[in-house]
């Protein structure tokens, strides 16, 4: 395996680790900084590969935080004999 493959899994496995520790709004507010570094430019290909990867990873982890409390609370409204119209979170409200 080269250096370059060890080291780029390496970081990998460093960044898993780091988003295991952050909460929903900490990987929502490091991947809206990413977003902003990538639109701006100015980085070399390396580090826009590195940026877009973690970018990537937050993205991940976000979503499942966000599917897991949309789980959470349609269990809660059913437990609660509150949901007698089952109305997906993924609809979109019609505008007049």
């Amino acid at each position: 395996m080269s250096k370059d493959k060890k080291e780029s899994e390496l970081k990998n496995e460093i960044e898993e680790i780091e988003t295991k520790n952050l909460d929903f709004e900490s990987a929502l507010e490091k991947l809206q900084k990413i977003v902003e570094e990538l639109e701006k430019g100015g980085l070399s290909l390396d580090q826009t590969l590195a940026e877009f990867n973690q970018g990537m990873q937050l993205l991940k982890f976000c979503n499942q935080k966000l599917d897991k409390a949309e789980k959470k609370i349609e269990l809660m409204l059913k437990e609660n004999n509150e949901f007698k119209t089952e109305v997906p979170f993924d609809s979109e409200i019609e505008e007049d």
